[in-house]
């Protein structure tokens, strides 16, 4: 399974090569494939839809994916079913001579091409990975009324009802309850 994601460039048809395919939610989260950290928390495969296509000698990926991850709400903490899409657009440019050394800065003077050495043996789960990553958003919430948490006691408010007494809480700003304006 995990060989059918890497792609050869200097392989590749000219026609290009088309996918509309469920990448194994398995295969995602196996920390033996692939160099970017693998993904956890997946609730179902990724469907990606994505294109390579050869333009002279850089390779151009786009496509779209879809994840459903299972997070902890920012504001109740109760675990739900993320769902995220994104887009992949990457460009690559296959180097054949092995003598060059590349850096960070020649990615930059390439026109932002990431530079591969021949055969350019390109593994897409790791491309895929990566854009789920870049799309990563450290606080989300399960729904935009999510009432979250009593600062008081805790409880969840979507719930149940709070029978916190908040009149008497003495805390920096209770003073202003007392303000009264015309």
């Amino acid at each position: 399974m995990k060989r059918q994601w890497i792609v050869t460039l200097q392989d590749l048809p000219e026609a290009g090569q088309k996918w509309s395919a469920d990448v194994p939610a398995v295969l995602l989260e196996d920390t033996e494939h692939g160099s970017v950290d693998a993904l956890t928390g997946l609730d179902a495969d990724v469907h990606w839809q994505a294109e390579l296509v050869h333009c002279g000698d850089v390779y151009r990926l786009h496509g779209h994916w879809q994840v459903h991850m299972k997070r902890h709400c920012s504001r109740c903490t109760d675990e739900f079913v993320w769902h995220q899409g994104g887009t992949t657009e990457r460009c690559f440019r296959l180097v054949r001579s092995s003598t060059v050394n590349h850096t960070p800065d020649d990615v930059a003077e390439n026109g932002g091409y990431d530079v591969i050495m021949s055969p350019g043996n390109l593994d897409l789960v790791d491309v895929l990975r990566e854009d789920i990553w870049l799309a990563w958003k450290p606080d989300v919430i399960c729904s935009e009324d999510c009432r979250g948490l009593c600062p008081h006691c805790g409880c969840n408010l979507n719930r149940v009802t709070c029978t916190c007494v908040r009149e008497g809480v003495a805390h920096p700003f209770a003073a202003l309850r007392r303000l009264k304006f015309n």
